[in-house]
């Protein structure tokens, strides 16, 4: 959890980052210039827009991406979560069976020094 709200500080510091250095592009009115054929004609588009797009394009491309892989490895995340669930039960009988044979044997052996003090 302390990592996720890490990741969404840091995704949020820099979305800021961006968008002041965005603003600042688009009221100095920097343009950069594009080609936009092969027959030397060229598009000038505003710096803004520029690293706006790149920024949300990176942006959306990273959700759909984690969003396949995560439909991906869907059931092997969930076949992982069930073994670990089954291992955590399978510990605590274990813990369990140890603390009942550990009565057990201080049970018996309590018996067996009674039995031994009246056999004296």
């Amino acid at each position: 959890m302390k990592k996720n709200m890490l990741l969404i500080g840091f995704e949020t510091t820099l979305f800021i980052i961006i968008l002041l250095a965005a603003l600042v592009n688009l009221k100095s009115n920097t343009t950069s210039q594009f080609a936009a054929s092969f027959d030397g004609t060229y598009v000038i588009v505003s710096t803004f827009f520029v690293i706006i797009s790149a920024y949300l394009f990176g942006l959306f491309s990273g959700c759909v991406y984690s969003l396949v892989l995560g439909a991906r490895y869907k059931d092997q995340i969930e076949f992982y979560a069930r073994k670990n669930e089954k291992l955590s039960q399978q510990s605590e009988i274990d813990t369990d069976d140890k603390e009942v044979l550990q009565r057990k044997i201080a049970t018996l052996e309590i018996a067996l020094d009674n039995a031994l003090k009246n056999k004296q």
